[in-house]
């Protein structure tokens, strides 16, 4: 029967390997905990609302092309979309459509009152005016029937 011989282990090589891979690991997760905390949090969304104005009617008297008689007034107000709808200031709000090209900024309130003069084309009735809303820190807002132009 052959004798086994046992190798005695003073430099301890492999008890400190497990040391160095609990350090490893410890670090290892620090720096995902600190790469999770820098992604961005998920932007807030925010609701814009035509307060005066949101439908303009006018009689043309025929079916041609049709430029409104006067400029109207569209007051819009823009707030957090939760439960406090706290104003948002100096969102960037765009009403696009049917001849009407109008943009600014809102006031510490949340508001803003945009001038239009529309157009509709000859043979239309009815149009839309697209409302978009931008500001920093919250996702972008649109609405494609803010304002409704019809003949009267």
């Amino acid at each position: 029967m052959k004798q086994r011989v046992f190798y005695d282990n003073t430099n301890a090589d492999v008890l400190g390997l497990p040391m160095y891979l609990i350090i490893i690991m410890i670090v290892a997760v620090a720096v995902i905990a600190a790469v999770i905390f820098m992604i961005p949090q998920g932007t807030r969304t925010m609701n814009a609302l035509v307060t005066e104005n949101a439908v303009l009617a006018e009689d043309p008297g025929s079916a041609s092309a049709f430029n409104f008689s006067k400029a109207y007034d569209v007051k819009i107000k823009v707030t957090t979309n939760d439960n406090r709808a706290d104003p948002i200031a100096g969102a960037a709000v765009t009403l696009l459509g049917s001849g009407v090209v109008a943009s600014g900024s809102t006031d510490g309130n949340g508001e803003i009152t945009l001038s239009v003069t529309p157009k509709l084309g000859a043979n239309i009735n009815e149009a839309s005016v697209k409302m978009m809303v931008k500001a920093s820190g919250f996702e972008d807002f649109s609405d494609d029937t803010a304002v409704t132009i019809y003949r009267g």
